[in-house]
């Protein structure tokens, strides 16, 4: 199945393009999709996750065509 990916924030993900529809398995989580894209577990706990401009949480299941947007937030001072 087939999402948008949609990064926010300061976050690049090498080999994925902002914007673009990207291939799942069907019944994968927020937290399958961040393995899948080879985001380090680490990295993993200061992303906030959106699926359809809704925050989810990590073990959410995602479904065909949705738009899940990963943004992490940035702070300085």
């Amino acid at each position: 199945m087939k999402i948008k990916i949609e990064l926010l924030g300061l976050l690049h993900i090498k080999g994925v393009k902002n914007n673009s529809f990207i291939d799942i398995k069907e019944g994968s989580t927020i937290s399958d999709i961040y393995t899948e894209l080879n985001i380090l577990k680490d990295h993993q706990r200061f992303i906030i996750p959106f699926i359809n401009g809704s925050e989810v949480k990590k073990s959410t299941i995602v479904n065909d065509r949705d738009t899940v947007k990963i943004f992490l937030p940035t702070g300085g001072g």
